[in-house]
C-alpha cells in the first residue's frame, strides 16, 4: 500500500488527507455504532497501522478519527522526503518560517459553550481515570508577549466544562506558573481535528526562542495561516476542525490519572491544574480526533522528532549515520537502534553516549553496521548475540531517565543507560553473515 501525494497546497488540513488515506485504502470506516468505552479502543489495536474513521460514536453527533499517522510509509510520505527525511525534518527546525496570518476560518462557522460530553473522547482502558482527550494541541502565549507555543497533553475528562491536564516541565509549564505566581489564569486554545504535520510540530523539541508554529509551517513549505482565537487571541492554525478556548485555572487542582501511557503501563496518579473550557468552535460538518495511547501513532509522534535529533548529534561524532529507530518493543521512547559506518572500535561508544544526550529519557542504546536493517528486530538481536562481547556492553548507573519507565528509582527519576555495541570489530573476524535473514 501506498499514499498517492498530492503536493503541498491542498495537503495541510485533514480533509484532504483523510481522501488521501481513503484512495490510498489506508482507511478503514466503521458505519456501525461504537462505545466511547474500550470499543474504539479495539478497533484501533486490531487496525493499528491503518487509519480509522468512526461515522457512529455513541453519545456524540461528531465522527471521530484515530491512528491517523500510525506508519512509517505514512510519515515518509507526510512529510513528502521519502529518503532523507530526518535532515528535511532538523532542516526545518533550524529554519522556521512565520505562517501568514489570516483574518477568518471556516472553524468559525459554528460557536457554542463547550460541552465535553457531547464531544467524542475515549475511555481507552479499564484502569483510566476517566475519558481522556490525548489529541488536543494547547496553544497558549508566553506573558507579556505575542510568543506562541503549542504542545499536546493528556486531558483527562472531569465534567461538561472540565478536565485535568497533565503538564509536563517545559514551556507550557513555564507559561502556567509565570501566570500562576501573579495569581492569573492562562488563556488557552486547544485545536482538533488537524494534518499530522502539526502534531509532529508539537512534539518536537523546539530550539530556543523558535516557534512550534514556525516549525510546522516549515514543515508545510510555507503553506500554513494562522488565527486568532475569538476570544483570547491566541495564534491557531486556521484551516482545523475544531478549536475549544479556555483557561487552565491558577489555584485549582485535582488527582490526574491513572492513565495508560506511552509503555502501556498506568502513568502515576498526580495533582495536576484544572482547565476551565468555555467556547467550542467547529467548520460544518467536522471530524474529531484521538490518538490511542501506547500504540504506533504514539510512538511516532513522540519518537521520531527524537530520532531526527539523535541522527543530527550523532552525525557530529561519527560521518556516516544510515538510520535510528526508537522500536514498538523500547515504546517508542526508551530504546534505540543506531545503524553507521565505524572509523574505529571505540566509535559504538561515542555513538551511544551522544544519543543519550540528544535523548535524556533513552535507556538502551544498540549500534549496529549498515548491513543490519535496525528496524528488522531478528536482525539486530542476531547482531547483539554475534557481534558484542564482553568489552562492547557499557552500563551507566544512576543516570537521570525517563519518568515514564516503571522501572526507575521513583525519588529522583534515575536509571540505568545501556550501550551495546554491536558493529563488527577490527581485530576480529568471522562477522560476515551468509545465510540471509
Amino acid at each position: 500500500m501506498f499514499f498517492v501525494f498530492r503536493g503541498n497546497c491542498d495537503f495541510m488540513s485533514l480533509r484532504p488527507y483523510l481522501e488521501t488515506l481513503k484512495q490510498s485504502d489506508l482507511l478503514v470506516e466503521i458505519p456501525d455504532e461504537v462505545k466511547l468505552d474500550y470499543e474504539i479502543t479495539e478497533h484501533l489495536q486490531t487496525n493499528y497501522n491503518r487509519a480509522i474513521l468512526f461515522s457512529n460514536v455513541e453519545g456524540s453527533n461528531f465522527p471521530l478519527l484515530g491512528n491517523s499517522l500510525s506508519s512509517r510509509e505514512q510519515l515518509k510520505l507526510v512529510l513528502d522526503e521519502p529518503k532523507d527525511y530526518y535532515s528535511f525534518f532538523q532542516q526545518s527546525l533550524l529554519n522556521p518560517q512565520q505562517p501568514q496570518p489570516v483574518e477568518a476560518s471556516l472553524t468559525f462557522s459554528n460557536k457554542e459553550p463547550v460541552n465535553l460530553s457531547k464531544l467524542p473522547i475515549p475511555k481507552f482502558f479499564s484502569v483510566d481515570g476517566g475519558n481522556y482527550l490525548t489529541s488536543g494541541i494547547v496553544f497558549a502565549q508566553f506573558p507579556d508577549t505575542n510568543a506562541p507555543n503549542m504542545s499536546i497533553h493528556r486531558i483527562m475528562v472531569l465534567n461538561d466544562q472540565q478536565g485535568a491536564i497533565r503538564i509536563v516541565p517545559r514551556n507550557l509549564y513555564k507559561i502556567f506558573q509565570e501566570n500562576k505566581k501573579n495569581d492569573l489564569d492562562t488563556p488557552i486554545a486547544v485545536v482538533n481535528g488537524y494534518h499530522p504535520i502539526l502534531a509532529l510540530a508539537a512534539s518536537s523539541p523546539t530550539p530556543p526562542g523558535k516557534s512550534e508554529l514556525s516549525i510546522a509551517n516549515a514543515l508545510l513549505r510555507g503553506k500554513l495561516s494562522v488565527v486568532k482565537s475569538p476570544r483570547y487571541s491566541i495564534p491557531v492554525p486556521a484551516d482545523v476542525e475544531f478549536i475549544l478556548e479556555g483557561k487552565i485555572l491558577a489555584n485549582e487542582e485535582v488527582a490526574e490519572g491513572p492513565f495508560v501511557d506511552i509503555t502501556g503501563t498506568p502513568d502515576d496518579v498526580r495533582s495536576q491544574p484544572i482547565i476551565q473550557f468555555e467556547d467550542v468552535l467547529y467548520r460544518d460538518d467536522p471530524t474529531f480526533q484521538t490518538i490511542l495511547p501506547a500504540y504506533e501513532e504514539h510512538f511516532i509522534l513522540m519518537g521520531f522528532p527524537r530520532e531526527a535529533e539523535i541522527h543530527n548529534r550523532v552525525s557530529k561524532v561519527i560521518p556516516k549515520v544510515h538510520g535510528v529507530y526508537l522500536t514498538p518493543s523500547g515504546c517508542g521512547w526508551l530504546n534505540a537502534v543506531i545503524s553507521v559506518t565505524t572509523q574505529s572500535d571505540i566509535d559504538g561508544q561515542k555513538v551511544g553516549l551522544a544519543a543519550f544526550e540528544a535523548h535524556p529519557s533513552l535507556k538502551w542504546c544498540t549500534i549496529v553496521d549498515e548491513d543490519i536493517d535496525i528496524c528488522d528486530s531478528k536482525a539486530v538481536e542476531w547482531a547483539r548475540i554475534t557481534r558484542a562481547g564482553a568489552n562492547d556492553i557499557t552500563i551507566l548507573e544512576n543516570v537521570k531517565g525517563s519518568s515514564l519507565d516503571p522501572s526507575r528509582r521513583r525519588e529522583d527519576n534515575t536509571s540505568i543507560k545501556v550501550i551495546i555495541d554491536a558493529t563488527k570489530k577490527r581485530e576480529k573476524t568471522g562477522y560476515e553473515r551468509v545465510i540471509p535473514f
